[in-house]
């Protein structure tokens, strides 16, 4: 007899999909996922933050409010990290307790940790406390997300030269900035580091 009957290793949409649709049916599921990361790269680095984070500072720039208060019109002159911060910190955690509570009322078990296979019906996970506990299964579903690319001929130090998930841990507003990449994301931050008066460069 195992734990359960389907594990999903990643609390991301994919991950909740699969766990919510299962448990549904009448199966004993589990999902795993790091306590900082509960609801993914969505709800942590991604989507969330970033379109919050946009949100704040249309709002703090007064740009969407500009049509009708006229072009100088701004909410706060000097607009720091901290504004930023704050906002986009409130509505990830009140995103995540969303998750939890539609888990917790599927009945999915929310296992905390990072997984490593021990074997085709059976995983090793740690809490951080650094003592794994086994967990035993019948299927698995690996929706564990991505990583932004990181070429090794560039050195990140998380500071200075950032991917897209560490944007939103900048200590402080940059008065310029060199974006690599003019898809989506990279468009996205330039256009918000713009607006907040950063003098932005987009290389594609």
């Amino acid at each position: 007899m195992y734990d359960y009957d389907l594990l999903v290793l990643g609390s991301g949409p994919s991950g909740q999909k699969a766990a919510i649709a299962a448990a549904k049916l009448g199966r004993r599921v589990g999902i795993v996922d790091r306590r900082d990361m509960i609801g993914g790269v969505c709800i942590n680095t991604g989507t969330v933050p970033s379109k919050t984070l946009r949100e704040a500072v249309l709002y703090l720039t007064g740009l969407s409010q500009r049509d009708l208060y006229g072009s100088s019109y701004r909410v706060k002159e000097e607009i720091t990290v901290s504004d930023l911060a704050a906002r986009t910190q409130h509505v990830i955690t009140r995103q995540t307790d969303v998750i939890r509570n539609q888990l917790a009322r599927n009945r999915v078990a929310m296992i905390t940790g990072t997984g490593r296979f021990a074997d085709a019906h059976s995983i090793w996970v740690d809490g951080g406390s650094g003592r794994e506990s086994k967990v035993t299964f019948d299927k698995v579903v690996i929706a564990a997300g991505t990583r932004p690319a990181r070429p090794d001929s560039v050195v990140f130090d998380d500071r200075t030269i950032v991917d897209s998930d560490g944007v939103i841990n900048l200590q402080a507003v940059p008065r310029s900035m060199v974006v690599v990449g003019a898809g989506v994301i990279g468009m996205e931050y330039a256009s918000m580091f713009a607006a907040l008066g950063t003098k932005v460069t987009v290389v594609e």
